[in-house]
């Protein structure tokens, strides 16, 4: 009899379930409406419709593609608002377009690698003419994910345009959205949509090479080529100038990966014909203008100058084309077409100082002669000047910018960037145009600047030309630059024009010419020493920098012989010049030594990381107390805790320079008997902008009159003639130093200690404490040794004490060494088991109840 109220209940649950997913799916359904409705931007803008067919790939895999390997595939279709044009391009018709075929990729590395606003690439089945901007296959949407105003790349387009460049990609500001089937429809914000560098119609139009082109005119161009940071290192397009600067063929490219094709005899010839063009540029005089368009360089320079563009020469942002020869002239090269200023304008703080910028742009600016580079700088200000007058004007072109693209920036913002609820787009776009007005009044006032932003110095060797180098005023000459040897003579400098020997760091401030000078060798008083602030630094490793100059002075440093022979230890990744200067490919530790031709040799430690470098928690002198004769001179050297820490600036102070004087290399150098302090203040930058982390360190010195016959220093290992340690023992090695003389000076002397002539770290592989020296060899240290008969040596500065280690096996039979081990004690296994038993017995109660 329940049964029929049963099935009658359960039919009333059915019902009522049914009535409540309903309603759930109308809910669902209005809410995916009006979601939809909102990816329907209404910003006055075009708006683009990315529509992909995820069956041939996925939206997903194309945005996780690191290299945009992966393509997708679909229609573009394009939504012009009726009667709608941009206002710098008045007379361009903007037309819609419906399903286009076309494919799609990513683009980009910066953007790419760390916004989640990507950039990306289309190519077009067939051509079309996009926004009037010309038919073509070829675009690119730009999402400026590094521009808060949206707005660098179309100024400096609208920029090189005003100029006259030959081809600027131009663009225009659009909405984006983009559809899946698996990814549904999402509006990705505002967008750059912009034409794209290229050898093309309708893009850079210039001569084009085919696979089959080896000889005759046809082989000289044209080559579209880049800078080539961001390709590959064994890239077949990279190639390397005999001074350094690096190119890559963009258009041909010689990399069948990435569609390019095999032709050695195209290759060869556009790496020789830039090699002509970089001696050309080095040699002294303007024959450089037979192979460079100045036009297209001053312009060049002009725009990446009043824009201070960060990007500028250095990323693969930076093109330049050669055109085919003719009958009558070698097809020149030009510089462009501009391309990526989003790290320029007021990404930069300063508005002030001229930058030469390349490397071969560097020596066109010593050619001021007429129809010369720096003419062509002149005769193009006015026009930039005028033109960037026209950007910032009230109502001028930024201002039309703002008003026509301002609903689409703040919405991109608030898709991109919810939490920034102080954001402000108008207060972007005017920091912008305050930042061009303060660097257009700055150049405008120092525009005379340029004629000397680079000079000329000629290094002379008996009136005949030896070397010719071109430097920026900011830069300087060290006195020790490369010269020939002469047998039976000592070089002794370049000298200048007004009979002075130039210096160290000496900077130019006009065309030079410098003669060089030698003395016999007889004549010639020889450097004793070498010393550093500190015997190790640490340095960033990053793409921009690759460089550290290492700081020295040898003692005295009035000696006429000064020359450093430098040598590194062989690692692959790092190299070192005459000058100290080292380079390096990445992260390490090396050892750089430093010979002179007296005989003294010091080394000198360099760490290079990948992360910020870290400032010293604190900074100590080797010596506390300087014992020191009229005369004198000797370095003021300091370590860091840690070893490895970064110091940016050393600043030297003697209270009683009657005493001692100190320079800028921390040289002591003994005036008169008497005792001073000589203090060190150290300043590194801090963690914040702004901050700056001091640290301090002194000495006591004591002069005394010169010892007319100074007694001969010996040190004396006191302990042993010779020492044993075993392998596996935990004990360190103990040896005392004792000095000749009877004064307690021992340590104030002491410099290093080197087993085998390895130098030892003070502090991790060693301690050294004061009076008779007494060294502490930790056993980590020595247990890397191999087993067998060593050379221990404590260097000071007037002498050194020499021993012999043997290394011994270890014990055979011996128990293994458990004391960096935690075991468990008897009573700690007892209270264990006790916990364990316990356990077992109430589980043990509780099964037997749990059956009864």
């Amino acid at each position: 009899m329940k049964r029929p109220y049963v099935l009658k209940h359960l039919l009333s649950v059915l019902f009522l379930t049914c009535v409540m997913i309903f309603a759930a799916l109308m809910n669902q359904a209005a809410v995916h409406a009006e979601e939809t409705e909102s990816e329907k931007p209404d910003n006055g803008l075009p708006v683009i419709w990315l529509n992909i067919d995820e069956s041939q790939g996925t939206i997903e895999d194309m945005i996780a593609s690191k290299d945009h390997s992966v393509y997708c595939y679909g229609t573009l279709s394009i939504e012009v608002p009726e009667g709608f044009h941009y206002s710098d391009f008045p007379d361009l018709s903007c037309e819609s377009f419906a399903d286009l075929e076309m494919n799609i990729r990513g683009r980009g590395n910066s953007t790419w690698a760390h916004q989640g606003k990507k950039p990306f690439k289309i190519k077009l089945d067939k051509k079309e003419d996009l926004f009037g901007l010309g038919k073509n296959k070829h675009w690119v949407l730009i999402a400026n994910a590094f521009d808060e105003t949206l707005l660098r790349d179309r100024i400096t387009a609208w920029l090189g345009d005003q100029l006259g460049f030959e081809f600027t990609p131009r663009g225009v500001p659009v909405d984006v959205v983009m559809t899946g089937s698996e990814s549904g429809t999402q509006y990705l914000g505002s967008y750059y949509f912009s034409e794209n560098v290229r050898v093309d119609t309708n893009r850079l139009e210039i001569d084009e090479l085919s696979e089959d082109i080896v000889d005759g005119t046809e082989i000289t161009g044209g080559y579209l080529l880049q800078n080539p940071t961001q390709l590959a290192e064994d890239s077949p397009d990279r190639f390397k100038t005999s001074r350094g600067v690096e190119w890559a063929t963009h258009t041909p490219s010689f990399d069948t990966s990435d569609d390019g094709y095999v032709n050695p005899a195209q290759q060869t010839y556009i790496q020789n014909h830039m090699q002509k063009v970089e001696d050309a540029l080095f040699e002294d005089g303007t024959g450089y203008r037979e192979y460079m368009d100045l036009e297209s360089a001053a312009k060049y320079w002009l725009i990446n100058e009043a824009s201070k563009n960060s990007d500028g020469y250095g990323t693969g942002s930076t093109y330049i084309y050669k055109k085919r020869d003719t009958d009558d002239a070698v097809g020149k090269v030009y510089w462009g077409p501009l391309w990526d200023f989003d790290y320029g304008y007021d990404r930069v703080y300063n508005v002030e100082d001229f930058a030469p910028g390349s490397e071969w742009v560097v020596p066109m600016f010593t050619d001021r002669e007429e129809g010369g580079f720096v003419e062509e700088v002149r005769k193009y200000w006015p026009a930039l000047k005028q033109a960037m007058s026209e950007l910032i004007a009230d109502g001028g072109i930024i201002d039309q910018y703002y008003e026509e693209t301002r609903v689409s920036a703040e919405q991109d913002r608030r898709i991109w960037h919810p939490d920034e609820t102080e954001y402000s787009w108008l207060k972007e776009v005017e920091e912008l145009k305050d930042w061009i007005r303060k660097r257009l009044a700055w150049m405008d006032e120092n525009f005379a600047l340029v004629d000397d932003l680079v000079h000329k110095v000629k290094f002379m060797v008996d009136d005949e030309l030896y070397a010719l180098q071109f430097k920026p005023a900011d830069e300087m000459i060290h006195g020790n630059e490369p010269h020939p040897d002469k047998e039976g003579y000592i070089f002794t400098g370049w000298m200048s024009e007004d009979g002075s020997i130039i210096g160290y760091n000496t900077q130019v401030e006009k065309d030079m010419i410098l003669n060089a000078q030698y003395i016999r060798e007889e004549d010639a008083t020889h450097a004793e020493d070498i010393t550093f602030r500190k015997n190790s630094d640490i340095v960033q490793y990053s793409v921009h920098y690759t460089r550290y100059t290492i700081d020295y002075e040898v003692t005295p440093v009035d000696a006429i012989d000064k020359e450093v022979h430098w040598s590194v230890s062989g690692e692959s990744f790092v190299s070192v010049d005459q000058d100290g200067v080292i380079s390096f490919g990445g992260p390490g530790e090396v050892i750089v030594t430093a010979t002179l031709n007296s005989g003294t040799v010091r080394e000198f430690r360099l760490k290079i990381i990948q992360e910020d470098t870290p400032a010293p928690d604190s900074i100590a002198p080797l010596e506390e107390i300087v014992y020191m004769h009229t005369g004198d001179q000797k370095p003021f050297v300091i370590e860091t805790d840690p070893v490895f820490a970064k110091i940016n600036q050393y600043e030297y102070v003697s209270e009683d320079e009657s005493v001692v004087t100190v320079d800028e290399y921390g040289v002591l150098s003994a005036i008169g008997p008497g005792e001073t302090t000589v203090r060190l203040t150290s300043t590194t930058d801090g963690p914040n902008w702004g901050e700056y982390i001091i640290c301090e360190a002194e000495i006591t010195v004591i002069v005394t009159e010169d010892d007319p016959q100074p007694a001969e220093i010996v040190y004396t290992v006191t302990d042993s003639e010779s020492f044993s340690w075993k392998k596996g023992t935990k004990d360190p090695l103990t040896i005392t130093v004792k000095r000749s003389t009877d004064d307690d000076t021992c340590f104030s002397h002491f410099r290093n200690v080197l087993i085998d002539g390895k130098l030892l770290e003070k502090g991790k592989d060693y301690t050294a404490v004061s009076g008779s020296t007494v060294i502490t060899l930790r056993a980590a240290a020595l247990e890397s040794l191999n087993v067998g008969s060593h050379t221990v040596i404590a260097e000071f500065d007037d002498g050194k004490a020499e021993t012999s280690l043997t290394v011994l096996e270890k014990d055979k039979d011996a128990s293994p060494d458990t004391s960096d081990h935690t075991d468990l004690s008897w009573s700690a296994y007892l209270a264990v088991s006790l916990a364990v038993f316990v356990i077992a017995l109430a589980l043990r109660r509780k099964y037997a109840g749990s059956r009864s």
